[in-house]
């Protein structure tokens, strides 16, 4: 998905020499296309991929090869959400977390060949996007498949592909689709892994009204995730889909990619059976088995002299939003300027979100005041959108590798779909009547990190802190508007990874 390199060096290669490329942020992992993200930022790029290449586990018949690569990754996390305070170790989640993959290809003729990956997380007990509270090991890759035991595994990918060395590439299977997460893989600071812009820590943790009791059970991603409800705060189509993906040739650093597919989120929400959890009050069900999307992705890559960049953007439309069973619009756009010379940086992002087709309803007693911030008598799905930036200072003070120094700002408008969904506007203490509805939005989150590379071990090791707030607004049953605001949520996060 990033193109530059002239070797053909696999993504995973290029993944495990800058450490800059995520599963299901991941690589679009066709084998035989090469990355240039990390640009200068690692003089020794080529040399360390050839250097892992040579050592990667090989083996095949005598015309397709296999290819062993991924990574192991831990954390020690230390947390507040203001009710409570805890420490845990654990994987990262979903697609960050550990993780293997086998790839290979063949050669069909001159300048055509064909490949496969199949990509599998090997996650431990993780801490990440559930966790909370009471159970800080509730993450995505812990509960796959109704599992919450330690050693549950998952298929993250499982594609084959047909490539042209001029024509491009095209991939069909279970894939990373052209939408997902290009946007976050603009940052070129070398923390991507470490941290990013989606909440994969501090959304499961459950919220506190600063004048009232911790509501149990009711988390920082009823008012951080997405409206697609695939992606909590950012990348909100960052996983991997059943679909078809071309991938274009390289032409003046620009390259695209568009894919179609279905939404695999779609039907596990939009079932009979997904309405028990819902509430009734505020929520008529929909049911489609409508559940295709259509996107595309543009990049670019360029040295301008001292300066490095990488851009990216990319459109998804999605037929049936799973909250509403509308259609969804969603665009991202994200770049990165690196001074090489000195080391600075820069990276941005902002992601839109346009939802139609609301089935939300007007509660009993709201007797028109509900009519004035929705439309038609329905609480409509809130259109969202976000922005971040993060400064970043990467250099090679000692000869282990390279060491960066970052800070980040992101902030999440108008992400409360879901608490509208649950009706948690008429729990809150400042809902004077008892039946409210959530009106508005806004979590902002600060952090600052550190990250060392250890150049002989292909090893990263961080120190991160983020902290996080939020609040939202309010109109009652007589029309009164009001807000209320959230204790914060801090997390102080280490860890190592390291890649084989």
């Amino acid at each position: 998905m990033f193109g530059g390199l002239t070797k053909t060096s696999s993504r995973i290669a290029i993944a495990a020499a800058l450490g800059l490329t995520l599963g299901g942020f991941a690589f679009k992992a066709t084998p035989a296309q090469a990355a240039d993200l990390g640009g200068d930022c690692c003089a020794d790029l080529e040399e360390r991929v050839a250097e892992l290449e040579a050592t990667t586990v090989r083996k095949g018949n005598k015309k397709v090869s296999v290819t062993l690569s991924g990574w192991v990754i831990k954390s020690l996390n230390f947390w507040d959400d203001g009710h409570n305070s805890g420490f845990a170790v654990g994987d990262k989640d979903y697609d960050l977390g550990s993780r293997f993959a086998i790839t290979g290809s063949a050669t069909i003729s001159p300048g055509w060949s064909a490949g496969y990956n199949l990509t599998v997380t090997t996650g431990g007990t993780a801490f990440g996007i559930r966790s909370n509270s009471n159970d800080e090991f509730s993450g995505v890759n812990s509960g796959l498949f109704g599992a919450s035991s330690f050693g549950v595994i998952n298929t993250l990918y499982s594609f084959i592909y047909i490539k042209s060395d001029t024509l491009g590439t095209l991939n069909w299977g279970h894939l990373s689709p052209a939408s997902d997460n290009p946007a976050v893989l603009a940052d070129i600071s070398g923390s991507v892994i470490e941290s990013n812009f989606v909440f994969f820590e501090g959304g499961g943790f459950f919220l506190k009204p600063k004048n009232g009791p911790q509501l149990v059970g009711v988390s920082w991603n009823n008012i951080a995730l997405c409206s697609s409800a695939v992606a909590p705060g950012s990348d909100c189509f960052g996983a991997a889909q059943p679909a078809v993906r071309y991938d274009s040739p390289t032409w003046g650093g620009f390259r695209f990619e568009t894919s179609v597919g279905t939404a695999s989120v779609v039907p596990a929400i939009l079932d009979a059976d997904a309405a028990a959890s819902l509430n009734p009050v505020f929520f008529i069900h929909p049911s489609t088995d409508d559940s295709h999307f259509w996107d595309i992705a543009l990049f670019y890559t360029a040295d301008w002299n001292s300066i490095k960049i990488s851009l990216a953007g990319a459109y998804t439309w999605l037929e049936s939003n799973p909250l509403n069973g509308g259609e969804e619009d969603y665009w991202q756009v994200g770049g990165s300027v690196l001074h090489k010379p000195s080391g600075l940086g820069i990276y941005a992002t902002g992601n839109w979100e346009q939802t139609s087709g609301a089935d939300f309803k007007c509660p009993p007693g709201f007797n028109g005041p509900c009519l004035s911030p929705f439309t038609g008598g329905f609480f409509q799905l809130p259109d969202t959108d976000f922005w971040g930036v993060k400064p970043f200072w990467r250099k090679a003070w000692s000869p282990i590798g390279a060491t960066v120094l970052y800070a980040e700002y992101g902030q999440y408008n108008d992400f409360y779909g879901l608490a509208n969904i649950n009706g948690i506007g008429s729990i809150l203490p400042n809902c004077a009547t008892g039946l409210c509805a959530i009106t508005g939005s806004e979590v902002e989150r600060w952090g600052l990190g550190v990250v060392q590379e250890i150049d002989s071990a292909a090893m990263h090791v961080w120190l991160r802190w983020q902290h996080q707030t939020g609040d939202v607004d309010l109109i009652d049953s007589n029309g009164d508007r009001s807000s209320q605001s959230f204790d914060d949520f801090d997390l102080i996060q280490a860890g190592g990874i390291i890649f084989f």
